[in-house]
C-alpha cells in the first residue's frame, strides 16, 4: 500500500476539496479503527489497511457532513471480498473500474475478484473474448497497480471447466475443447493445454498469486462428446471430475499459484440425491489438498439455520472456508433490497457463529446486466457493515452510506419497490417489472398474472416518489432512469389494459413509445458511462425491438387486423408463480429467439 497515494486518491474520489488546514494524526489499533473528530483535530487508529481505508473516508465523510463524531470499531473477519461480474456483456471501463476499486477499498474491502471468464487477453488466442470487451494485459496490470496502491488485493477469477459457452461458440476452440456447448472436455490433452495458457494469461498481469478457477455448476460433464467417445462405458462423473479437478490443480502448481474454487460440485456428486450442497454428502472421498479455498456460495435463503450445517461440513474440505453471499442485482432492472438484506443478515450470522473469517459480496449481472452499477451501491454498503458491527441496525446503515458513500439510505431502498409490492410479498424473488417491460403488445404470456395487482397507480406513484429524491452527484443518472422507468411501467400497463379490451381505436401508442424511447437514451448514457461499448448492443436489441414492437402493432390496428392473443389458460397455472421469473428471451416470445 501507498499510503500516500492512497489517502490522496480516497479524498479525490469523495471530491472533499482542499483539507490542507485539518490536522490529521494516525496511530494503531488492535482491531478494527477508531475516528474522532473534535473541528479541525481528526485522529485516526486502524489495524489493516482495509481500517485505515474505511476510518480515513469516515473522516473525510464528517468533514463533508460538518459534523464533529467520535466512532471506535473491532472487526469481525479477516478478508471482506468484493466480486465484480464483468462477464455478462457489461465490462466495466477501467476508469470506472479504478473508481470502484477505490469506493470499495474506501468500506473496507481487504480484496476484489475479477469475475473475467473470457474477458482478459490471452495472448496466443485472439478469438479468447474477442468483440467482447476483454482487457488486454496491459489494463489488467494497470488495475492491479492501482488497487494495490489503495492496499486492496486485486485477483483474477476466471472459469476451468464449466461457464465457458462464450469462447466454446467459436468452432476454433469447439472442435478442439468442448464436450458440451458449455464444459471443457475431461482428460484431453488439448484441454490441458488450454487450462495452462488460460491460467498464466490470467495471473500474468496480477501482483497475487492467488487465483479463482470456478468450476462450479458443471452438473453436464462427460454428458457430451466425451458420452458418444466412451458409449462403450459408463460415465462416471465423479471420477472425470476429481481427475479434471487435480488436473488444474497440478497446473497451478506448476506456475506457484494458490488456487481457490466453488465448492458446490464436490456436495453435487457426494450427495445420495445430487442435491446441491447436501449436509449429507459425502466429502471424505475426495482428499483435496486443505489448503485450497473452498468457497460456499448461497446467496438465497434467509434463514439463518439453513447456512450452519453446510458451512460446517465446508471444513471437511478444507481449513480455508469463504462465504459468498449476493447482493441481488442479476436477471433484473433493479436491485432487490429487501432481498439483499434479509439473505446477506442470515449468512453472515451464520458464518460468524461457524467461525468462518473470509466472506465474499458477489454482484452477479445475469441476462445482460441490465441493473446499472451504480445501483448496487447499497448493497456493497449494507455488506461491509458486518465487519464492524455484531448486529447492524437500518440505522447503521442509514447514517454510514451517507458518511462512506455520499447515498442516501432511504432513496436506495426505493429501488426495491419495482418487484416488491407493498402488499404483494414477493417470496419467489420474481421480477414483474423486468416482465411488464418486455411483455410483447400482441401475444403476452404474462399479462392475466399482472391482473392481480393494480400497477397503473402503483407505478406512477414510485415515479413520484423517485422524483422527490435529492440525489448525490455520483447517482443522479441512476435515478433519472428509475424515475422514467417507473413511468414506462405505468403506461404499459394501461396500453395492455387497452389492448386486450378491443378498444383499439381508443389506443394512443406515441405517448408510449416518445417514453419509451426517452427511457433508451437514458440507459445508453448510463451503459457508456460505466462500460465499454461491447455488449451494449444486446441492450440496443432488446430497446430496439420494443420500439419496433410498437411500429407493428400501430399498423395493424390501421389495417383493423389486431387482435392480442391471451392463452384460455390462466398465467400463473402454467408458470407456478403469482407474477413470475424469467430471462428476456423466456418474456418476449413464446416462440425460440433464433431456432
Amino acid at each position: 500500500m501507498d499510503k500516500k497515494f492512497a489517502l490522496k486518491e480516497l479524498n479525490k474520489f469523495r471530491k472533499t476539496g482542499d483539507i490542507s488546514d485539518y490536522h490529521f494524526s494516525f496511530n494503531k489499533k488492535e482491531s478494527g479503527y477508531s475516528v474522532k473528530k473534535v473541528d479541525k483535530d481528526i485522529e485516526i487508529s486502524a489495524h489493516t489497511n482495509a481500517d485505515l481505508m474505511r476510518a480515513y473516508n469516515y473522516a473525510l465523510g464528517l468533514i463533508k457532513e460538518q459534523k464533529n463524531r467520535t466512532v471506535t470499531y473491532c472487526s469481525n473477519f479477516k478478508e471482506v471480498i468484493a466480486m465484480i461480474d464483468l462477464a455478462r456483456n457489461a465490462v466495466l471501463s477501467v476508469k470506472t473500474l479504478k473508481s470502484e476499486i477505490c469506493r470499495l477499498a474506501g468500506l473496507g474491502y481487504t480484496e476484489i475478484w475479477l469475475y473475467l471468464e473470457d474477458e482478459f487477453e490471452i495472448p496466443s488466442e485472439p478469438y479468447f473474448g474477442m468483440s467482447r470487451g476483454r482487457y488486454s494485459q496491459k489494463q489488467l496490470h494497470d488495475l492491479a497497480v492501482y488497487s494495490d496502491k489503495l492496499g486492496v488485493n486485486l485477483v483474477p477469477a476466471i472459469q476451468t471447466l464449466g461457464h465457458l459457452k462464450n469462447i466454446l461458440k467459436w468452432q476454433h476452440f469447439n472442435d478442439q475443447l468442448a464436450d458440451t456447448d458449455n464444459n471443457l472436455y475431461p482428460g484431453k490433452k488439448k484441454v490441458e493445454d488450454f487450462v495452462f495458457k488460460e491460467l498464466k494469461a490470467a495471473t500474468a498481469p496480477f501482483l497475487t498469486n492467488k487465483i479463482h478457477i470456478g468450476m462450479d455448476e458443471a452438473y453436464s460433464i462427460g454428458l457430451g462428446k466425451y458420452y458418444f467417445d466412451h458409449k462403450d462405458q459408463p460415465i462416471d462423473q465423479e471420477k472425470l471430475l476429481k481427475t479434471h479437478a487435480q488436473m488444474v490443480f497440478n497446473l497451478c502448481k506448476k506456475l506457484h499459484l494458490k488456487p481457490l474454487m466453488w465448492s458446490d460440485m464436490w456436495f453435487e456428486i457426494g450427495s445420495p440425491t445430487n442435491m446441491m450442497y447436501d449436509p449429507n454428502a459425502d466429502l471424505s472421498q475426495f482428499h483435496l489438498d486443505r489448503e485450497i479455498g473452498q468457497i460456499y456460495w448461497d446467496y438465497y435463503s434467509t434463514d439463518k439455520n439453513h447456512y450452519l450445517p453446510v458451512m460446517k461440513k465446508h471444513f471437511e474440505l478444507t481449513d480455508n472456508v469463504y462465504f459468498a453471499a449476493g447482493i441481488w442485482t442479476w436477471g433484473r432492472l433493479a436491485p432487490n433490497q429487501t432481498k439483499m438484506q434479509a439473505s446477506i443478515k442470515a449468512g453472515l450470522e451464520a458464518a460468524k457463529n461457524i467461525g468462518i473469517k473470509k466472506i465474499v459480496a458477489t454482484a452477479w449481472r445475469d441476462d445482460g446486466a441490465e441493473t446499472p452499477f451504480a445501483a448496487s451501491y447499497l448493497g456493497w454498503q449494507v455488506f461491509s457493515e458486518y465487519q464492524y458491527f455484531n448486529e447492524p441496525t437500518e440505522e447503521n446503515f442509514k447514517v454510514d452510506f451517507k458518511i462512506l458513500q455520499s447515498e442516501d439510505y432511504r432513496s436506495y431502498l426505493l429501488l426495491d419497490d419495482f418487484d416488491n409490492f407493498r402488499d404483494a410479498p414477493n417470496e419467489k424473488d420474481m421480477v414483474p417489472s423486468k416482465l411488464l417491460l418486455y411483455e410483447d403488445l400482441i401475444q403476452p404470456r404474462f399479462y392475466q398474472n399482472f391482473k392481480k395487482v393494480e400497477l397503473q397507480n402503483y407505478y406512477r406513484e414510485l415515479a413520484d416518489n423517485l422524483s422527490d429524491i435529492i440525489p448525490s452527484e455520483n447517482s443522479a443518472l441512476i435515478f433519472d432512469y428509475y424515475i422514467q422507468l417507473a413511468m414506462v411501467l405505468s403506461e404499459k400497463i394501461i396500453l395492455l389494459n387497452e389492448l386486450s379490451s378491443g378498444k383499439n381505436n381508443q389506443v394512443e401508442l406515441e405517448p408510449y413509445k416518445t417514453n419509451l424511447q426517452k427511457l433508451s437514451k437514458i440507459r445508453r448514457k448510463i451503459w457508456f458511462r460505466e462500460n465499454k461499448g461491447s455488449g451494449s448492443e444486446i441492450m440496443d436489441i432488446r430497446f430496439g425491438g420494443m420500439i419496433e414492437r410498437i411500429n407493428t402493432v400501430k399498423y395493424l390496428i390501421e389495417q383493423e387486423q389486431y387482435c392480442m392473443e391471451i392463452p384460455e389458460l390462466e398465467m400463473d397455472r402454467h408458470i407456478n408463480d403469482s407474477f413470475g421469473n424469467a430471462r428476456y428471451f423466456e418474456i418476449v416470445s413464446p416462440s425460440e429467439i433464433s431456432w
